[in-house]
């Protein structure tokens, strides 16, 4: 009982990094948001040209204004991830899933003397967390990590258990963003409608980090500092509001040619987390020190940039074509801190990262193509596409694009029914490193989503 830990010293510095957001943290929010409705996601994941059903709420409200029935649709979604980690030589597989209801809408058309007028509402997953990572391997390089212990004497100093251990790291993100969608389209002329969205944006993102550390070839083995192993538990909860609006319009070129726009103007969300983390110190003589903290909360804002969407979509009796892109400028993303706290200087270091966000990211474009057969007998539809998601880094390697490959099939149930399913298959790499673990872990990603959707006309 003469050996003493103070571990809330190390814990402290744990519990900032909870406040501690960076700009990738910022990034994160909207990059890669996929959206919903398996039809366009099976034609290459931009739908702005292709709105003509409720998915249109999201991609261009423009495209409600096509509908002539009411319709009633729902969708689900399934998540396979697959991580390869590389670290230090050591290769890790591992494999999670996830599935969720993607969306559950209606679109209403409204009688007019002229042209269309169409509501829609409904309930939009459009963005996914998920995310797992896991690795271990024997680490050469110092991650800084240091105890302060007494010895027999009751002197005080710092011992080091940093290097030339075996470590193990499993990370885990669950969660997401949805929409509450209201939204309205109309023909405002023979060639051309239009449409607004108004989207109320709830999300819940579950972070959980599990590090480990032996000291397995027995190097930590002089008293005090004789260490057997460090085990790091931390939970982060995050809560999210915002508030959006989108515009859109479909031009109709000709009887084949439609050309679609959307832009969706700056959102401020508002992250309300709770964290909490836990640790525990093992010596080789048996002796344990291990602390919980105290759950913390910490909230501050993210606005992010403006989005252009635009498409071009041919059709034909049997073939439809589509080709789109999305533009945002990464780098104009921002955190910015409640106005009862404009003078809490906890934020200081958090407004810093907008330096960040200025430097390291910029402007992206993402490519989208895509097409859709019809069968002979009209009840059977063949969909195809192709995507690239550059990322919003600086100066990234071509290996950390995202490139999605998609395939689907409509089929008509019914003069009312038409199911629809969809495979995306995306694949990218990535490289981490966190202070736990310097030297970078190298990632090559590979997930299957799966969406099945029923849209119902009466």
């Amino acid at each position: 009982m003469w050996k003493k830990l103070f571990s809330w010293i190390f814990l402290l510095f744990i519990i900032n990094l909870g406040m501690s957001q960076t700009a990738q943290d910022a990034i994160r929010i909207r990059n890669m948001e996929f959206g919903f409705g398996a039809r366009p996601i099976a034609m290459g994941g931009n739908g702005v040209a292709l709105a003509d059903d409720y998915s249109a709420i999201y991609w261009n409200p423009g495209g409600l204004a096509s509908l002539k029935k009411t319709q009633f649709m729902v969708e689900f979604s399934h998540l396979n991830f697959s991580n390869d980690a590389l670290f230090f030589d050591n290769l890790n597989s591992s494999n999670e899933s996830f599935s969720r209801l993607r969306s559950i809408g209606l679109a209403v058309p409204l009688p007019t003397t002229r042209g269309s007028f169409v509501l829609g509402f409904g309930y939009n997953f459009v963005k996914d967390f998920d995310d797992y990572l896991y690795f271990n391997g024997v680490n050469p390089l110092s991650n800084g990590l240091e105890f302060e212990l007494d010895d027999s004497a009751g002197n005080l100093a710092l011992y080091s258990f940093d290097s030339d251990v075996l470590q193990t790291e499993e990370v885990s993100t669950e969660g997401g963003l949805s929409q509450w969608s209201f939204g309205a389209g109309m023909a405002l002329s023979p060639n051309f409608d239009f449409g607004v969205s108004m989207n109320f944006w709830r999300g819940r993102d579950e972070y959980r980090l599990m590090f480990h550390q032996v000291d397995d070839a027995n190097i930590y083995n002089t008293f005090p500092a004789d260490f057997e192993s460090y085990t790091l538990n931390q939970y982060l909860q995050t809560k999210y509001q915002a508030f959006s609006l989108k515009l859109g319009g479909m031009f109709k070129l000709n009887k084949q040619m439609r050309l679609g726009m959307a832009v969706e103007f700056p959102t401020t969300f508002t992250l309300k987390e709770t964290f909490c983390s836990s640790d525990k110190l093992v010596f080789d003589d048996g002796y344990v020190d291990a602390v919980d903290s105290e759950p913390g909360e910490w909230e501050y804002r993210v606005k992010t940039p403006y989005r252009f969407d635009a498409g071009l979509g041919i059709n034909t009796e049997r073939l439809s074509l589509t080709a789109g892109v999305s533009y945002r400028d990464w780098s104009q993303t921002r955190f910015d801190k409640p106005n009862e706290l404009l003078l809490n200087e906890d934020y200081s270091e958090l407004l810093m990262e907008n330096n960040s966000l200025r430097q390291d990211y910029r402007e992206v474009l993402n490519y989208h193509l895509g097409g859709e057969l019809v069968l002979p007998g009209d009840a059977i539809f063949l969909r195809g596409g192709y995507a690239v998601y550059p990322s919003p880094l600086r100066n990234a390697p071509k290996d950390m694009d995202r490139i999605y490959y998609s395939g689907g099939i409509g089929v008509q149930v019914n003069q009312n029914v038409m199911l629809d399913v969809t495979l995306l298959r995306g694949t990218w790499s990535r490289k981490s490193e966190d202070s736990f673990t310097p030297g970078s872990t190298l990632e090559d990603i590979t997930e299957n989503r799966f969406f099945v959707g029923i849209r119902y006309n009466f």
